[in-house]
């Protein structure tokens, strides 16, 4: 077997973020007497990845990106709001969602059957914890490993070493990541000599220099990886 362990990103690997994300963004901003607009949304999308990006390189704190992104943003629109209420009504909604991947439930009960898998994500423990019980998937996996609670984010060194010290018998040669950021969990791999497959959604082109070993556009391609 080329590999028996499996590491699985969360958040368009697994489960639908996108879909989640504006759904939940909607609601918030309905429910606190905002107008919703696409345009608005769309703002919101690129302010958020750069501040997720910054938190990636080290730059600012988990904890800055979600007290401060929606103040940020609605301070753009000329309105002084409070980001922490904001933040609190957005993660209510935003821990219902398990809109799934397509074929995921098909893809993982197969895949259990003769391998290892693991939930490797950057996020809030208590989301990703939530979404993943709610959504049935967490019976899939022998353990999660999740950045808040680990205190270090993917691609970091320190996230992974910690993966690798809390997995038996863990074998770099012998493990697989799979995951649809190449910023994250991509250039993690190859910084800690990690195997990796790129989940990319049609339509996503790589315009970095980050090169993963495989590259699937749907979930049920990793056989072909790892039956290889």
């Amino acid at each position: 077997m080329k590999y028996d362990t499996l590491l699985f990103d969360v958040d368009n690997t697994l489960l639908d973020f996108d879909a989640n994300e504006k759904e939940s963004f909607k609601t918030m901003v309905l429910e606190k007497g905002e107008e919703y607009s696409e345009e608005l949304y769309e703002t919101y999308k690129k302010m958020n990845q750069k501040m997720w990006e910054a938190v990636e390189r080290g730059e600012t704190t988990i904890d800055d990106v979600l007290y401060t992104r929606f103040s940020k943003l609605m301070k753009m629109y000329g309105k002084d709001v409070d980001g922490v209420e904001y933040e609190n009504t957005y993660r209510f909604y935003l821990n219902q969602g398990i809109q799934e991947m397509p074929n995921v439930n098909e893809v993982l009960t197969e895949l259990k059957k003769n391998h290892r898998l693991y939930v490797i994500t950057n996020g809030i423990k208590e989301t990703q914890d939530s979404r993943m019980n709610k959504s049935g998937l967490v019976k899939y996996f022998e353990d999660r490993f999740i950045s808040e609670s680990i205190g270090a984010n993917k691609p970091s060194r320190e996230f992974f070493d910690y993966v690798k010290n809390n997995i038996p018998d863990f074998n770099t040669s012998k493990t697989l990541i799979i995951g649809d950021s190449l910023t994250s969990d991509i250039k993690g791999g190859n910084l800690y000599g990690i195997d990796t497959c790129w989940f990319c959604r049609k339509g996503t082109v790589n315009k970095t220099d980050i090169i993963p070993t495989y590259e699937i556009h749907d979930l049920d391609e990793i056989f072909g990886i790892i039956e290889s």
